[in-house]
């Protein structure tokens, strides 16, 4: 069955990550994305994360720094819905698919742009990659536990890039229930540091700029910021746990065989335990490590207490090839015509009428070149003579280039 953004055409100018991330979500959710590449390629598209933000696209290669291959996709925008791109300011214009450009075509069009620092300002001009972002808002000082001494830490999750992505596919959504009120497109933009900002929101200042009390903080060993809100060693691997309420703790404390912590006045709520966390984990901490994680999983869960095993994913092994991970729908599986069988996370969201999950593969570079230039009126030999002249790239098929994955 169409997912529920059946009908809707969506145009990706983007490259790296926080730009193709998005689109590929419009994709799930049943949109058509027909990617916009170089002709030498994304440039992305030689590292693995291009395989992860670019599954069930069209793709069509373009030199657009020639004027033929800007009227190419004035021509598709005139048709599409949505033109989705994370382009430096001022490189838009100069290769003839800005907005005002765009909408001289299609004033319908819904048209985003993820910057990296955002639309205005001294730093508009600016390009940037997501560590940036991470570190300019505080996240990895805050990751690292710099109060306590430690440095900062850079969090391997490209998360700015995710939230800017997720940020843009809200925004673009919002933009097109505006146009069926109104008939009208917008302009919409989002950046990786609104992306970021978003993980910041935990962090808060009182007037005076003083941390606002019970403000979440991590301990110098980084395993969590309360008590019963943290990482523990065990015999064999590490469980957290995320004990918020007072019975829950006391099932805890008797499980761990700590009856006396469970009626404890310095852990008879959770901003207690908090506050005396130094005191009430020493013994906790050695009566966890009187079995393994994965024992203790299954007495925790028994009890009715939150915890999880901290999981080695060994590459995303134990996440990709989980029976209920499969059942549930997360996970998707499908053949690329270069590299074989494919396994990816499934869907993101579930819909009662219009389901999702047929998912294609990444597209080799130019895969649907011609396939694209004829839906939109191109002739034959309009077509050869593109290719021929090197404004647009199809690729061979059968010919298994290392670029062209």
């Amino acid at each position: 069955m169409p997912g529920p953004l059946d009908g809707v055409l969506v145009l990706d100018l983007g490259q790296f990550l926080a730009g193709p991330y998005g689109p590929m979500i419009l994709s799930d959710l049943g949109a058509e994305v027909i990617k916009v590449e170089p002709t030498r390629g994304d440039s992305m598209r030689y590292g693995s994360p291009f395989i992860g933000c670019q599954r069930g696209k069209l793709d069509i290669a373009l030199d657009l720094k020639q004027p033929e291959a800007q009227a190419i996709v004035q021509r598709m925008a005139k048709n599409a819905d949505v033109l989705h791109h994370n382009m430096t300011k001022g490189t838009a214009t100069r290769l003839g698919v800005d907005y005002d450009q765009v909408t001289a075509h299609n004033p319908e069009i819904v048209y985003c742009n993820t910057y990296a620092y955002g639309f205005e300002g001294p730093m508009s001009i600016s390009g940037g990659i997501d560590p940036l972002y991470q570190a300019v808002l505080g996240l990895e000082y805050e990751a690292g536990g710099v109060s306590h001494g430690n440095p900062p830490m850079y969090l391997r999750f490209g998360m700015t890039d995710t939230a800017n992505a997720f940020a843009s596919v809200l925004g673009v959504l919002t933009a097109l229930f505006h146009r069926k009120k109104t008939g009208k497109g917008q302009d919409v933009w989002t950046s990786l540091l609104n992306g970021g900002a978003l993980f910041s929101s935990d962090v808060a200042l009182l007037a005076d700029g003083s941390p606002a009390p019970m403000r979440p903080s991590l301990d110098k060993e980084l395993t969590g910021i309360s008590a019963c809100y943290r990482l523990y060693q065990t015999q064999e691997g590490w469980i957290q746990v995320a004990i918020t309420q007072q019975e829950e703790w006391k099932r805890f404390c008797n499980l761990l065989n700590l009856p006396d912590l469970a009626v404890d006045a310095r852990a008879k709520d959770y901003e207690t335990r908090t506050a005396n966390r130094a005191a009430i984990e020493p013994a906790i901490e050695v009566a966890f490590m009187t079995r393994t994680a994965i024992v203790w999983a299954a007495l925790l869960d028994k009890a009715a207490v939150s915890a999880e095993m901290c999981i080695d994913t060994r590459g995303g092994e134990t996440v990709l090839h989980d029976a209920d991970n499969e059942r549930l729908g997360l996970i998707a599986t499908y053949e690329h015509p270069m590299l074989g069988q494919m396994t990816q996370f499934g869907n993101l969201m579930d819909f009662s009428e219009t389901p999702t999950g047929d998912f294609g593969p990444p597209p080799l570079l130019g895969q649907h070149t011609k396939q694209i230039l004829s839906r939109f009126g191109y002739t034959t030999e309009e077509i050869n003579d593109f290719i021929a002249r090197g404004i647009a790239y199809q690729a061979e098929e059968g010919v298994a280039y290392p670029w062209s994955l």
